[in-house]
């Protein structure tokens, strides 16, 4: 018997492909439509999983956005609420729906079994010649575009365009309605919204764009730091111990409050003023600047490093560019070349103990960097490589700086050297692209 229905239409980003294996939700999506297609309400956040944020090179989405985030206990109500009473739709609906079902479980709330359907089966119940099972080849198939690919919200976005392109096709081959459940091939009952668990919205969501604009206009704490410092003097510090403790202190690229206090201690002890701190950090940058082109080359990676590491110094993005085209010169010969004694280059690590922690996102001549490559080369370097953190460990390779996995926290708890993995690749004497 044909009901009136809705359809919740939902896409999940996630750490990887397996709750089960503690993968987690990063991004949840939830378009809300009537048996017409109309949308009734659409609702999208970040969701903070407390570990490695996974494939950011697939998503989109650092460890840094995430940081700022609601845990998925914070935002249950809101999901449950544009779930409830509705048909559960996605484009391959047995992976979201098991990450969301896991999230409602961890949280720790039951919910009644409800209905779910899948756009992929429809779309070829719809149309037989569809050329992949893949949302982005079948939405062009049916004419509909994405335009961000892995972005939750896009791509639920497209699933309920595709959902209703499907429709109208079986409509017209074989007259069925949005509301015939059975003809659309859903699975389970439909449960009224009475039957799922009350439980009030926070009203928290943190969209991307959001994210980045707020991490990207948070202080920082180098920035602090050179409010602190007095205006110039006549003496001139020694600034070895300064950059190379600035050296230690960007090797995750990331900057703490208790690293800022050892940094002014040491500003203060050596008198060190503030146009000479500014100085120490532009130097810093051009050091690095040179590195990253030492091979004559800028990569992608290499230039996300440079302007991270710049925003961590409080360095303009004016000043980098500057120094961007100073070394191309110098890389040229149309200016002197200057090496660089600040930033760690390839150097003996026979002995020492490392560990990896996420996925890594660089790539080597065109090849994403592996985890077990990764360490073969650090083995090939005479690194012994480590599979936990413990107290004894030399370094952890974080290849999100920002990483919340459970190792990035334990080095952090033991005072473990973390480096980011461009400082990886420049200590082994690795070009990446």
């Amino acid at each position: 018997m044909a009901v009136d229905v809705e359809f919740a239409v939902v896409d999940v980003e996630t750490t990887g492909f397996s709750p089960a294996k503690n993968d987690r939700v990063v991004e949840i999506a939830i378009v809300r439509l009537d048996n017409g297609g109309r949308v009734l309400d659409e609702y999208v956040t970040l969701v903070n999983p407390r570990r490695d944020a996974g494939p950011t090179q697939i998503h989109g989405i650092s460890a840094r956005q995430l940081r700022l985030a609601p845990e998925f206990t914070d935002v249950v109500g809101d999901v449950l609420q544009r779930l409830a009473g509705a048909v559960f739709t996605a484009h391959n609906v047995r992976f979201d729906m098991t990450f969301v079902r896991s999230e409602i479980e961890r949280a720790g709330v039951a919910t009644p079994t409800f209905p779910h359907l899948c756009t992929m089966r429809l779309a070829r119940a719809a149309d037989p010649s569809i050329p992949s099972r893949r949302l982005g080849q079948v939405c062009e198939h049916f004419g509909i575009t994405i335009p961000h690919a892995h972005s939750a919200v896009h791509d639920a976005r497209a699933t309920a365009s595709l959902l209703f392109a499907c429709i109208r096709r079986l409509q017209g081959a074989k007259s069925v309605s949005p509301s015939d459940l059975d003809a659309l091939g859903v699975a389970g009952v439909l449960t009224g919204e009475s039957r799922w668990p009350a439980m009030p919205s926070s009203g928290r969501t943190c969209r991307r764009e959001e994210a980045t604009a707020r991490s990207e206009n948070e202080p920082s704490y180098i920035s602090r730091l050179l409010a602190k410092l007095p205006p110039a003097n006549d003496a001139t510090p020694e600034m070895d111990e300064y950059i190379a403790l600035l050296d230690r202190v960007l090797e995750d690229r990331r900057v703490t409050a208790e690293e800022v206090d050892a940094l002014a201690s040491i500003a203060s002890e050596f008198g060190i003023a503030r146009d000479e701190a500014i100085a120490a950090h532009e130097q810093y940058v051009d050091d690095l600047t040179r590195v990253a082109l030492a091979d004559g080359i800028l990569t992608e990676s290499e230039r996300k490093d440079l302007n991270d590491v710049r925003h961590l110094l409080n360095v303009s993005e004016e000043r980098l560019s500057s120094m961007l085209a100073d070394a191309a010169m110098c890389q040229s010969g149309h200016a002197d070349t200057r090496t660089t004694a600040a930033i760690p280059s390839a150097r003996s690590l026979e002995g020492e103990t490392i560990c990896f922690t996420g996925q890594l996102g660089c790539c080597i001549n065109g090849d994403p960097v592996t985890r077990a490559r990764a360490e073969r080369i650090a083995t090939e370097k005479g690194m012994v490589v480590k599979g936990n953190v413990t107290k004894k460990l030399n370094y952890l390779v974080a290849a999100d700086p920002d990483s919340m996995s459970g190792k990035t926290e334990m080095a952090r708890r033991y005072g473990v050297r973390i480096i980011a993995e461009p400082v990886f690749w420049q200590m082994v004497g690795v070009s990446t692209d």
